[in-house]
């Protein structure tokens, strides 16, 4: 089920936008002209692709009826600005509201302008405090509304506008035109998402284990399954999460776990599809048996029964050959790049013999 991420506040982001002029003339008209080309090409458009997915994850948008999304691992995304208004004397500076995910998150470990990073491990890069100023809401029931946003934008973000729930950013931009010559900038931050239950039960905390990411995905009444826990085969859980938690020998040195979960889920999306993405990372499967739902991840396991002749009870039938349209040589692939700063990359080609 898609749910809407600003519902509630959209009329104070629409009063934001006509009350007021930013002296940032051309970052408003630049960004105005894409959202509206954005909508058109998104109505027009055919379905998006795995890549196109990967490619728009960090890119922030203004959409009134925008889905949320949940944020699992350690990934870089945009989000949906759900406020904007500008203040100052001259009209110089703007207050931005980005909400990043729909959920509770770890931390935000870096932020994004376009593709210059502004601000890492709890401080600003360069001299990027003096234009920007950015507070960070994590999610929680009990956060409370940005008191320097409810001052200077005159109670048209006030004190009811807490998010609870939601992970965003205020951002205060301040004009300069060397710093945003080319108008508003795309902003993303890399984020540690969701907190998860440990493999024993008793704890939620940050997690890329695979396994646990499903299972959390599994109990998840707001945007999963919303499957009780006690359909849910437990044993099968920690037999996984033991398989994705395996060291793997690189062969450049060091190590890296099995199977991991780093990215965005969007609610828009079929739940079932969302389930055989993550099951996906993990080259895994979900089996519903004797009432409850059982998870394997993909590795090698013993056989333990024999089979003979007397097994069998049909024909046996060879297929010598397989149609053209059925075979391949090559096998290609996209993924996230930590190491090219959580950029759409390509595996390496893997050519079959």
């Amino acid at each position: 089920m898609a749910i809407s991420l600003v519902a509630g506040i959209s009329s104070a982001v629409g009063y934001a936008i006509t009350a007021t002029t930013f002296s940032l003339t051309k970052m408003f008209v630049a960004f105005a002209a894409g959202a509206g080309l954005s909508s058109l090409s998104r109505a027009l458009a055919p379905k998006p692709n795995m890549n196109a997915s990967l490619r728009g994850q960090t890119i922030t948008n203004r959409d009134p009826v925008g889905t949320r999304k949940v944020v699992y691992g350690k990934t870089r995304v945009g989000g949906n600005i759900v406020f904007m208004e500008s203040t100052g004397t001259n009209n110089d500076d703007l207050y931005l509201v980005i909400a990043i995910a729909g959920h509770e998150i770890e931390s935000y470990e870096a932020v994004y302008f376009n593709e210059e990073k502004v601000y890492e491990n709890a401080a600003y890069v360069s001299d990027w405090d003096t234009y920007i100023d950015l507070h960070f809401y994590y999610g929680t029931d009990t956060q409370t509304a940005n008191s320097a946003l409810v001052s200077a934008s005159n109670n048209k973000w006030t004190n009811a506008h807490t998010l609870n729930g939601v992970a965003y950013i205020v951002v205060k931009l301040t004009y300069d035109q060397d710093k945003f010559a080319t108008g508003l900038p795309n902003i993303s931050c890399i984020i540690k998402g969701k907190k998860v239950l440990n493999v024993g039960g008793t704890a939620t905390a940050w997690t890329d284990n695979a396994a646990l990411i499903i299972a959390d995905y599994l109990r998840d009444t707001k945007y999963g399954l919303g499957e009780s826990a006690s359909n849910i085969d437990s044993a099968s859980i920690t037999t996984a999460h033991g398989v994705c938690d395996e060291d793997v020998n690189l062969s450049g040195g060091g190590t890296q776990k099995r199977y991991t979960i780093n990215g965005v889920i969007d609610t828009a999306t079929p739940i079932k599809d969302n389930i055989e993405l993550l099951l996906g990372s993990m080259s895994g499967r979900l089996i519903f048996t004797g009432g409850k739902f059982q998870l394997f991840a993909g590795n090698y396991v013993a056989p333990t029964v024999t089979l003979s002749e007397s097994d069998v009870v049909g024909e046996i039938t060879i297929a010598t050959k397989q149609s053209r349209r059925s075979q391949y040589n090559v096998v290609k692939g996209a993924f996230i790049s930590e190491e090219e700063n959580y950029t759409p990359a390509d595996y390496p080609s893997q050519r079959v013999l």
